[in-house]
């Protein structure tokens, strides 16, 4: 197991060259990384990141989307205290990410954050297509985060009832590179966003009763007063 290292603990060229052990360790333990409340963002950035930093892309490139990493996701300083998110300047590092990167892997890890600035820009109508591109990649895992990222771009965009058909066919998959019982709690919130109190509880009540383990099982008991689907 790799040791727990921050970017705050290390340099440009050193967080490049670490990522490889970090992402090598959460790839086996991110449903527990989720579980712990951890930000979508920053599992892809450990998850995917890893294998694009491995391939030989541009150098620009890599420190372009770290930097991106850092102003969307800031570590905390010497004192203890997080600077707010810089949405507007990690924008501009991903664009020059994905504009150096061509269409080798660290590219699309670029657009994916590049989509994920967008929504936390409040538009989240242009991070549609820029997800589309991404949910398309040939990377099994990069595709399915590009989905479920889309997901959120349409959500936001008011089209929820997309959003809902994506999380469906997601939480239907099986062996995936995006957990279902993420996507059906997915599902569920955006159910309830559309007023579908029972299929949001027949989402929360699916999870229960097909992923009684699920890091995401508790919050779905809560939910439904402990009831499962039957």
């Amino acid at each position: 197991m790799a040791t727990k290292i921050t970017k705050k603990d290390l340099t440009q060229d050193e967080f490049l060259d670490t990522v490889f052990d970090l992402g090598e360790w959460v790839e086996k333990h991110w449903r527990t990384v989720l579980g712990a409340g951890i930000g979508l963002m920053a599992v892809v950035a450990l998850i995917v990141g890893w294998s694009s930093w491995r391939e030989s892309t541009s150098r620009d490139a890599n420190r372009a989307l770290a930097e991106g990493l850092a102003a969307f996701e800031p570590q905390a300083d010497a004192s203890g205290k997080t600077p707010a998110p810089d949405y507007a300047t990690a924008l501009a590092r991903f664009d020059d990410a994905a504009s150096k990167a061509g269409g080798q892997a660290v590219g699309s890890v670029a657009r994916l954050y590049r989509g994920r600035a967008l929504i936390a820009l409040g538009r989240a109508s242009e991070a549609v297509p820029v997800l589309e591109g991404v949910s398309q990649t040939g990377n099994p895992t990069l595709a399915a985060l590009g989905k479920a990222t889309l997901a959120d771009a349409l959500a936001a965009s008011g089209n929820l009832d997309r959003a809902a058909a994506l999380l469906t066919e997601m939480s239907a998959a099986t062996g995936g590179a995006y957990p279902p019982d993420a996507a059906l709690f997915a599902l569920a919130g955006v159910r309830e966003r559309q007023g579908k109190k029972a299929e949001a509880r027949r989402a929360y009540q699916d999870l229960v009763s097909r992923f009684p383990q699920s890091p995401f099982a508790e919050s779905a008991k809560k939910e439904t007063g402990g009831a499962t689907a039957r």
